[in-house]
């Protein structure tokens, strides 16, 4: 004869909590919900995960604790205040968990059933048996979550994120390699550890040779790229892109007020050049296509069409705008081999205005996808700060937010993962929002709640309440359930990596101010 489930999961009365209960008042199981007894001296915390027995050897429930309560009819106001004033009763009315008049309840979510198959095999499936009342309570062995969560158990199979916390034990989270190709959010008010979580996972996808191209609006991730052995890029100085491949609308917007005449030569020379540049994408995957190119074809359009001089007039003024443009180049750059050789680039945009942010992330976007998409780079991950930034709510478009929402799109399938950072999830796009397959998500307030919570799966309606008052460094993390069974409350792991510059304190800011200007 086999063993049971329970000597399976070493289901013992030391980890045993308590006895599923029944009460008018403080309820019964649910297929939902199960109340249990809390036995004497067991003070499980918020979010242990338990085992729920069944009167069989081969199934049981599991789940994890969502609320408790304590009812203690010597404890009620109007009890205390007699004895106080009267000077009667006990002294203590709690003297310890055996005191008769104490009853402690908590409430576990029911996630799923597990069942035993030949060979000690465990399977798990969706809740359909309503739970049972008089039967044991267990805490759930640490070691046995990865498995109810579907996550990888190691790190070589996943990226180490954090840790889970049930009961006294805790056990590493591994976020599972398919959750990077489905996209990521990372979300949470300022200051609630979300920078630092993403240099977590940078860390991580450097672990597993998996390049990183960031761009970084606070400085956040500029030390990080140096322990890695990466490099830094400052927007506008070593980092340029070339003009000829980031796309019509996109060069358009770098070049302003031109009349419909022009704009119309502008397009008819830029046309030309654009398939120049990816004919020299595919052949070599590079380009350097001078200036001269497309002011050449400009003032040849302008010939063809009977407006020489009006071609003249756009070609200066396109050689004009080239040439104060800090941004745009005539050639493919020396960051763009570095690609191929670092574990990370960090490219560096705080200074610029945020249309020039715009400008040069879309146009980044759109080279590094073609290139990806002709093999030429190798699969890669495109970490996006401040992304509310860049893809606001309401349907603000230009060109350049509509090339990065349309490389989320279709990136997945050309083996790009998107990492997108906000504190400001209601600010943003929320279709791209919800391209995210995966999310981390910190303390919100509530606005930027209600965005979020109808993405976060099967979280309870009590954990969802407790968001806005998530500690700090801790998120809940979520994903479709082909990737993460079920959502995980994780506390992210200590950094391998400096973090970037901490948040300041302004009376001692001042202080070093005054006594400099005064020294």
């Amino acid at each position: 004869m086999g063993r049971s489930i329970k000597e399976v999961l070493s289901l013992t009365d030391n980890v045993r909590l308590g006895t599923t209960s029944s009460s008018p008042f403080l309820g019964s199981p649910t297929f939902d919900e199960v109340p249990f007894h809390l036995d004497v001296g067991r003070r499980p915390s918020l979010g242990t995960y338990v085992i729920i027995e069944r009167d069989s050897d081969t199934e049981v429930h599991y789940g994890r604790i969502i609320s408790g309560t304590e009812d203690n009819p010597r404890a009620n106001p109007s009890s205390l205040q007699q004895n106080q004033a009267y000077q009667i009763g006990q002294k203590d009315a709690r003297p310890n968990d055996r005191s008769p008049h104490v009853t402690r309840v908590m409430t576990a979510e029911v996630l799923g059933e597990i069942l035993l198959e030949d060979n000690d095999n465990l399977a798990i499936r969706e809740p359909n048996l309503l739970a049972q009342t008089g039967k044991y309570v267990y805490e759930l062995p640490a070691d046995q979550i990865p498995k109810l969560l579907n996550t990888p158990d190691s790190k070589e199979n996943g990226f180490h994120i954090g840790l889970i916390e049930s009961g006294n034990h805790s056990v590493n989270f591994m976020l599972p390699m398919e959750a990077i190709a489905r996209h990521l959010a990372v979300v949470g008010k300022t200051g609630v550890g979300k920078s630092y979580a993403t240099g977590v996972l940078i860390e991580e996808l450097v672990r597993h040779n998996i390049p990183v191209i960031a761009f970084d609006v606070l400085g956040d991730i500029i030390r990080a790229t140096e322990d890695l052995e990466g490099q830094n890029f400052r927007a506008g100085e070593d980092f340029k892109v070339p003009y000829s491949v980031i796309g019509l609308n996109e060069f358009l917007g770098f070049v302003p007020n031109l009349t419909s005449d022009q704009l119309e030569l502008v397009s008819a020379g830029y046309d030309s050049i654009f398939s120049e540049a990816f004919k020299s994408l595919d052949e070599k995957g590079q380009v350097n296509i001078p200036i001269e190119a497309l002011l050449s074809e400009i003032q040849k359009a302008g010939d063809e069409f009977g407006q020489k001089a009006v071609g003249g007039r756009a070609a200066r003024k396109v050689e004009t705008t080239f040439n104060r443009n800090r941004l745009l180049s005539a050639a493919t750059q020396e960051w763009l081999k570095e690609f191929t050789r670092k574990p990370i680039l960090n490219i560096f945009v705080g200074h610029l205005s945020q249309q020039q942010r715009n400008l040069i992330v879309g146009a980044t976007a759109r080279l590094l996808q073609a290139l990806r998409k002709r093999d030429r780079i190798p699969p890669f991950v495109f970490v996006l700060d401040e992304a509310h930034f860049f893809l606001p709510a309401g349907g603000e478009t230009t060109p350049s937010t509509q090339v990065i929402r349309e490389m989320i799109r279709t990136a997945r399938h050309d083996a790009i993962g998107i990492t997108l950072i906000t504190q400001s999830p209601a600010s943003m796009d929320k279709q791209v929002l919800l391209t995210c397959n995966t999310r981390l998500v910190f303390a919100l307030d509530p606005d930027d709640l209600k965005l979020v919570s109808g993405t976060l799966g099967d979280v309870s309606d009590e954990m969802m309440s407790r968001i806005p008052k998530l500690a700090k460094g801790t998120a809940i993390i979520s994903s479709s359930m082909d990737i993460m069974r079920h959502p995980a409350l994780v506390r992210i792991r200590k950094r391998e990596t400096r973090e970037g510059a901490p948040t300041p304190n302004i009376a001692e800011e001042v202080k070093k101010w005054r006594k400099h200007k005064t020294s």
